[in-house]
């Protein structure tokens, strides 16, 4: 696949991302349905973690998010253990929204260039961008899902 077909489908599912959130209640997002393990809010700060954890260290340069969004995002934690008040859900948005084009920017010319060290068993850069594509959409599911219960809630 070409290097700019990669990219554009990554900003394509991003946008549908966005679009997502931006249908669901303000009063909502930190609901955690039955079956659920965490919140509307944390699922899109985890997306938004996950790419900002691994994209940027793989090509030398420091991470774009606040520390905070790494402690309040990581796989494996949960809205109950935050000792801080979390980003707005229009601040996760937006930084989802400028995301991908500082990817682009940093990544260009790089997706053949192997990791530093493996990464679940890939090992190169593109590897990766493939991973959190359909990591991201993973979450999407998951979002949708818990946005149809939680609408159930509201009627």
């Amino acid at each position: 696949m070409r290097e700019d077909q990669l990219f554009e489908q990554m900003k394509m599912w991003r946008k549908w991302t966005v679009q997502l959130l931006r249908t669901i209640p303000d009063e909502v997002v930190d609901e955690i349905p039955h079956g659920h393990n965490n919140s509307i809010r944390w699922n899109a700060g985890h997306i938004l973690v996950g790419w900002d954890h691994t994209m940027f260290p793989a090509v030398n340069e420091k991470r774009q998010l606040p520390l905070t969004y790494h402690q309040m995002f990581p796989r494996g934690s949960k809205p109950q253990n935050w000792t801080e008040h979390p980003p707005s859900i229009e601040e996760i948005i937006n930084k989802l929204e400028e995301q991908p084009d500082l990817i682009v920017r940093s990544c260009m010319g790089h997706l053949d260039d192997p990791l530093h060290e493996s990464f679940l068993g890939m090992e190169t850069l593109g590897d990766m961008v493939v991973f959190h594509m359909n990591h991201e959409n993973l979450h999407i599911g998951i979002i949708k899902s818990m946005k149809n219960l939680l609408e159930v809630k509201l009627t």
